[in-house]
């Protein structure tokens, strides 16, 4: 489990016996355009190697690519945390370092990273930081999710006979025919 703490204006992530990561506040551009990017990428709008450089700017920084005036992540050599966590950590200790990392780069600071802890950390915890965060935003979460892909799940889960009963409460196997009246034989 991972502990978070503000010291002075860092913000300190603690998880096992490992030495805290140290994560220095980003300027608010960065912080604005790494948002967008996670809330692109729950919608599944946003590339899977954008929300990694959303990560990798949240725990080292960034700077700006003056061709595209987008902040991108620091040179490699630079990114002192990221390469710990792929060093030292396991896959899912590395998403409770960069999670929290990422949420107090936001609107939330502490506050998403506490909804993150609190609410279990991994996916759990994930879905509670990004509700928070939708509402801290003034986005609906019902608005976040593209309605063409909500509409293809309803029809998918009405498409879907239950296999409990067939309609009307008739059960699968042999079903009775209509008797006909035995005819004697003369």
């Amino acid at each position: 489990m991972v502990t978070a703490i503000e010291v002075g204006r860092d913000l300190h992530l603690t998880i096992g016996e490992v030495a805290p990561f140290i994560v220095r506040p980003l300027p608010a551009r960065i912080g604005e355009q790494i948002t967008s990017t996670y809330l692109e990428a729950a919608v599944g709008v946003a590339e899977p190697e954008a929300m990694t450089d959303a990560f990798r700017m949240a725990i080292d920084g960034g700077v700006k690519d003056p061709e595209t005036g987008l902040f991108v992540p620091l040179a490699e050599t630079e990114q002192h945390n990221y390469n710990r966590i792929q060093e030292e950590l396991r896959t899912s200790e590395a998403e409770s370092i960069l999670l929290p990392a990422f949420l107090w780069q936001t609107v939330l600071g502490l506050t998403g990273v506490n909804a993150f802890i609190e609410g279990g950390e991994g996916v759990a915890g994930g879905v509670k930081a990004l509700w928070a965060l939708t509402a801290r935003l003034g986005i609906s979460p019902s608005r976040t999710s593209p309605s063409s892909a909500l509409d293809d799940l309803i029809r998918l889960q009405a498409a879907t006979p239950s296999t409990s009963s067939l309609p009307d409460g008739v059960k699968p196997g042999k079903q009775p025919r209509d008797r006909l009246p035995k005819q004697n034989k003369s």
